[in-house]
């Protein structure tokens, strides 16, 4: 009885435990992948020294990357014709690829930020505020050189989002990023620039050259003389053209002959500390080398002396031993003649003890 009850038991165990796993079973969720080519062109807005390329999807929601020399952006909106900013309570960036491998920048970020690394979370700090979202679900990477020029050398940049539990991958084609950054950083206007040139229909008709010289354009350094101020020039006027160019490449030199110097210096610097390194050092060594030698030469003196002693001590040892040895033999000859001479007889072998023989046997004998 017991054990049919303990039988029915794991059979009822074992069927609820597999209802169970099958209501907890999810499905697998895929990532919506959005691919933005080439023919989604950039805007560039020279006053505010921003490009933007937006894209919508399926469901009405706009996504705008925009880029202004010093960090990459994006902005989700409601719908493509809005300009209120999508607002979300939990936005997260999962991955950031240029070329099908992850931004060292954008691994950084993870590494830095607060609670986890899975994933850039909104709400959550980074370290140096180098990533974050907003509460207007706008993403935000300030750039340093290194992915600035991943940008401009990439051809594919992948920006991994999820706002509910799908995934939705951003596929940009940026083939054109450099081309993009090279017209924000120039005097010419390129092609779908938000540059408006049209006059208000309220005013009266204006001739095309006075159109033509009331619009200004600008001048500047690249991106890395922030320092150095664009120069303003009327976009008619060559010759203000070619002077605004050629003073922007003034103050370029300037600040690359600074550099340069300021380069040399440091080289310069840290030449002598090497240097002044190096003196120590082989110092430092000299005096270890000659604190061995001594060390050496004491042990030495030590062994030799040493050595010295254990010579003496065994030549003196060897002198008791042979005189022992000699003394020894000297008393078992004069036993043995001993026997000889009692007996009145005198052996040739005796002759060195002769001086312990009786006076009538030194008398008698005739060994040489």
């Amino acid at each position: 009885m017991f054990y049919r009850f303990v039988f029915i038991f794991i059979v009822f165990f074992a069927s609820t435990f597999n209802a169970l796993s099958l209501e907890n079973e999810k499905p697998y969720v895929q990532s919506i992948k959005l691919n933005i080519g080439k023919d989604t062109h950039w805007r560039i807005d020279k006053i505010k020294v921003t490009a933007t390329k937006s894209v919508a999807d399926d469901e009405g929601r706009s996504y705008h990357l925009q880029f202004n020399n010093t960090a990459l952006k994006l902005m989700v909106r409601r719908d493509a014709a809005s300009e209120n900013l999508k607002s979300y309570n939990h936005l997260e960036i999962i991955d950031v690829k240029i070329d099908g491998k992850q931004s060292p920048l954008f691994k950084w970020c993870l590494n830095h930020q607060q609670q986890h690394n899975r994933f850039i979370q909104q709400g959550l700090l980074v370290k140096k505020n180098i990533c974050f979202i907003s509460h207007s679900a706008t993403f935000v990477m300030h750039l340093d050189e290194a992915t600035l020029l991943s940008l401009q050398q990439g051809r594919r940049l992948k920006i991994t989002l999820k706002t509910l539990q799908v995934p939705l991958e951003l596929n940009y084609d940026i083939r054109d990023f450099k081309d993009m950054y090279l017209a924000l950083n120039s005097t010419l206007i390129p092609v779908g620039a938000v540059v408006s040139l049209a006059p208000n229909v309220d005013e009266p008709f204006v001739e095309q050259k006075e159109l033509s010289a009331r619009i200004k354009c600008w001048t500047g350094p690249p991106a890395m003389y922030k320092t150095i101020k664009s120069v303003e020039y009327d976009c008619a006027n060559v010759t203000a053209k070619n002077n605004a160019e050629a003073w922007i490449v003034q103050l370029v030199n300037q600040e690359k002959m600074k550099e340069k110097k300021w380069a040399e210096q440091k080289a310069r610097e840290g030449a002598a500390q090497k240097a002044k390194q190096q003196q120590r050092v082989q110092k430092r060594q000299q005096q270890q080398q000659a604190e061995r030698e001594k060390q050496k030469r004491l042990v030495a003196q030590k062994n030799s002396e040493e050595a010295r002693r254990v010579e003496a001590s065994a030549i003196a040892a060897s002198l008791t031993r042979q005189k022992q040895i000699a003394t020894e033999i000297r008393q078992k000859m004069v036993r043995m003649c001993d026997k000889f001479w009692r007996k009145g007889e005198h052996r040739c072998y005796c002759q060195k003890y002769i001086g312990y023989a009786p006076n009538e046997i030194k008398a008698n004998a005739s060994c040489e």
